[in-house]
């Protein structure tokens, strides 16, 4: 009698529970709540435990939001991705398959724009982090997923804002894609280059302002910093973005570090410097690591001693994977340029044995630990101060020296294109070409960048000119080459120029 009741009572329950749940899943909704858009800033600032305490109360005054799902993840990415912790990425991997899972059992992707837009975002989160981790094919086939949810999602609701942060995010990935990885594009059928996506977002920046969706805007500035930084030459275009992000560096780490990125590449050693040393508004703003290795950079293109200290403090702060090997390589220039040899020899053994070599400046470390040889100090220096942007100082350092003070192959391809480096940026453009084109002749053959690098920037200074024939020309002649340094991050930027001139062809009815 007792089983029978208990088995009744098993029976009742189970309908009452499975009733509760098609309710809740009708009563499903996406809301961009208050708690929700200043979560989202928190997180976006790395204070994580508020941020986390705002999703809890909206979760605890709303559960049938499913925002809170997405923004739980954008927890667990940004965690995973500037960590770089193996730990932390087997847990976003779960959580995401979970929360995947449990959006699309809402069957809403006709009631909400944000239901599609979640599951895209999700699967755009983890792979990019797979990335870092190297799971570049999984990382693809989520780039192809959320590129069809998106594409969804803009048939269904065509005016929701947000598709285009996907689309131009999306764009771009397409179209930095490596040459290796370039069938799985074609696979999948998807479209888009860096210009397109990098215009897409920029609009999107605009557009935004003073909307509800104003909390994006912030997201949507790294994304344009980290494109521009990576991929582009657009340097007018630059300026304005920088002058979007210098609000936002006084209580974001991530903009403060992306904008002294862009600042920095753009020979604005000085400007970066001193926003890398303002405290932050927030006493309690979380540590972040890289801002010491960039500082540590920025400080040794003075010529400064002093980006010791914060080059060790980022080795032994930092527990990720990527930038340990540079920070050392770092160190055993400053060590190299005081006279030091043996503080250099054993800075390189450190860079040899410590962090990865999967970024560009890491892959470099790496070379240069394996060399039997320092590197030449007059061309160190010049190079360090013309990434400074002091190129009167950079060109005092190798100009009118004679071939004998550069006696190995490379450090003599490297005086011609750091000549040709400092003549672009003095305006001496003739001059810049004449030795650009000696390194293109002397070093297209050889396995250092300066010769690809020389035809990228030939090709750029043609662009500028307006004339696309002969940047076409240089593009392509930089794409040809290959087994280089830094080929990825080249011949990214070499596409992104054909792209620019095939879409001015197209605007202006060339083609």
């Amino acid at each position: 009698m007792e089983s029978l009741f208990y088995g009744a009572s098993m029976k009742k329950l189970f309908t009452v529970c499975f009733f509760l749940a098609v309710g809740f899943q009708s009563r499903a909704t996406y809301q961009l709540s208050t708690n929700l858009k200043n979560a989202y800033t928190l997180l976006m600032h790395l204070h994580q435990d508020s941020a986390l305490a705002l999703i809890s109360r909206e979760e605890m005054a709303h559960p049938e939001n499913q925002l809170a799902i997405l923004f739980r993840n954008y927890s667990d990415f940004l965690n995973a991705f500037l960590s770089e912790q193996k730990n932390d990425f087997e847990f976003l991997k779960k959580r995401s398959a979970e929360r995947y899972r449990q959006i699309s059992r809402m069957n809403a992707e006709e009631n909400s724009p944000f239901h599609l837009y979640a599951l895209a975002e999700i699967l755009l989160q983890e792979a990019m982090v797979k990335v870092k981790f190297r799971e570049n094919v999984s990382a693809a086939t989520n780039v192809r997923k959320a590129y069809k949810l998106i594409e969804r999602n803009s048939v269904l609701f065509p005016t929701f804002p947000l598709n285009s942060k996907l689309y131009g995010f999306l764009h771009v990935l397409v179209g930095a894609v490596p040459r290796e990885y370039q069938w799985l594009v074609d696979i999948a059928g998807m479209e888009g280059t860096i210009p397109q996506g990098l215009e897409e977002l920029s609009t999107l920046y605009k557009s935004l302002e003073g909307t509800g969706y104003a909390c994006y805007r912030e997201e949507i500035l790294f994304y344009l910093s980290t494109i521009m930084n990576s991929f582009s030459a657009h340097e007018p275009f630059s300026v304005q973005l920088q002058n979007w992000m210098l609000p936002y560096t006084m209580n974001s780490p991530l903009i403060r570090y992306s904008y002294c990125n862009l600042a920095m590449k753009e020979g604005k050693n000085d400007d970066a410097l001193r926003i890398l040393r303002i405290p932050f508004d927030h006493i309690l703003s979380p540590a972040f690591p890289l801002l010491d290795y960039k500082c540590g950079l920025a400080s040794l293109r003075k010529l400064d001693r002093a980006a010791d200290q914060d080059f060790l403090r980022f080795v032994h702060e930092f527990r990720g994977m990527n930038y340990i090997k540079s920070a050392y390589q770092k160190l055993a220039w400053s060590a190299l340029l005081q006279g030091d040899i043996r503080g250099y020899h054993d800075y390189m053994e450190m860079c040899r044995d410590s962090g990865t070599a999967w970024v560009d400046e890491d892959k470099d470390a790496m070379t240069e630990s394996v060399s039997p040889q320092p590197p030449n100090v007059p061309l160190l220096r010049a190079r360090l101060l013309f990434d400074g942007g002091y190129y009167q100082e950079a060109l005092a350092e190798i100009s009118g020296k004679p071939i004998a003070d550069f006696p190995r192959y490379r450090d003599q391809l490297e005086v011609t294109y750091r000549l040709a480096r400092i003549m672009e940026k003095t305006g001496r453009k003739n001059k810049a070409m004449e030795y650009y084109e000696q390194t293109l002749k002397n070093g297209s053959s050889s396995r250092f960048y300066f010769a690809a690098n020389s035809a990228l920037l030939l090709g750029s200074m043609y662009e500028e000119e307006g004339n696309s024939y002969r940047a076409e020309e240089y593009y392509k002649k930089c794409l040809s080459m290959e087994d280089h340094e830094y080929q990825n991050s080249i011949d990214q930027k070499a596409r992104a120029g054909l792209d620019r001139l095939k879409a001015s062809a197209v605007i202006s009815g060339e083609k």
